[in-house]
């Protein structure tokens, strides 16, 4: 590889993360000795325990988010269940009201059919109450289509 490589990325000294990774333990052994090293201790430990606190609120305000946010999805899946079973006790309710309404239609028929029938039977009481006088035999059978007449 020549200096003036093209494949050469330049400045880029982890080209991937396994370098990274490889090198991890020894940019934060360098980080710390150089605060250790530079920041006066007092000044020191108090920051440290300073950005612990602030981890601890962050993260606990992240798990609280997070178990909102279950919750609110159970309360979503409750309150979908309840709209489920409410459509359902609707189709109960509609099918109800039907069947309500075909009973009533029946009666209503059948209570026509009657009131019908009563006035038949009104008419016919009236029509047969005139012909009082009139037999509902047949007289034409007593009667003698051949009579001979015998002259004596």
């Amino acid at each position: 590889m020549t200096w003036h490589d093209p494949t050469h990325t330049g400045g880029a000294i982890f080209v991937n993360k396994e370098n990274l990774a490889f090198a991890l333990p020894l940019i934060a052994l360098c980080v710390a000795y150089a605060y250790f090293k530079l920041v006066p201790t007092n000044i020191a430990l108090s920051i440290i325990g300073a950005a612990i606190v602030v981890y601890k609120a962050v993260s606990s305000v992240q798990t609280r988010a997070v178990e909102k946010k279950e919750e609110k999805i159970a309360n979503l899946d409750e309150n979908f269940l309840k709209e489920l079973a409410a459509d359902e006790m609707a189709k109960e309710e509609q099918q109800k009201r039907a069947a309500e309404k075909k009973k009533q239609k029946a009666k209503s028929k059948a209570a026509q059919r009657i009131a019908a029938q009563k006035k038949k039977d009104k008419k016919e009481a009236a029509t047969s109450g005139a012909d009082d006088d009139d037999d509902d035999t047949d007289l034409s059978t007593f009667v003698n289509k051949n009579r001979k007449t015998k002259k004596n």
